[in-house]
């Protein structure tokens, strides 16, 4: 008796590879300030690959430059041949060293596995090392929601 799952549909394996995927932890820091983190590509590809695998879904991601932009156009390949597209990510880079266009390629590819993949990491730089900017110190922010009822009123 076999114990390799049966193959489901492409589109099943897709749902239920997405459905396992967990968020990410960061395990960076930006050297500029030493406050915002982020999570290294490695370990990122390290989080995803195994459970994609699990499901028959190969990722795939492809160098893009036009017209001054560079980025990665990503997809996921199932065992079947099928191919899901989940779009190109373009961002500026005319004035840029080698080293920074390194840097952004490999930002663009963080964002796009993370965004195909449906998950987050817990904190992040939000490119500011790639645009430039330093990031503003991270403090806590309030909840959006009150965990104790409060009373109506008119």
């Amino acid at each position: 008796m076999s114990t390799t799952p049966k193959t489901q549909t492409p589109t099943a394996d897709l749902v239920a590879a997405l459905a396992e995927l967990d968020n990410v932890k960061a395990n960076k820091v930006v050297k500029a300030n030493f406050t915002a983190r982020y999570v290294s590509l490695d370990a990122l590809l390290d989080a995803v690959k195994p459970i994609l695998f699990k499901h028959n879904l190969a990722l795939i991601q492809t160098l893009v430059s036009q017209e001054g932009k560079i980025g990665v156009s990503t997809a996921f390949l199932h065992a079947s041949g099928e191919r899901f597209e989940f779009g190109t990510l373009l961002m500026k880079a005319d004035a840029l060293t080698a080293q920074q266009v390194g840097g952004l390629i490999t930002y663009a590819r963080r964002m796009s596995v993370s965004t195909s993949c449906g998950i987050s990491v817990d904190v992040d730089d939000d490119g500011s090392a790639a645009s430039g900017f330093r990031s503003a110190v991270v403090t806590s922010v309030a909840p959006a929601f009150s965990p104790t009822p409060r009373p109506l009123t008119k």
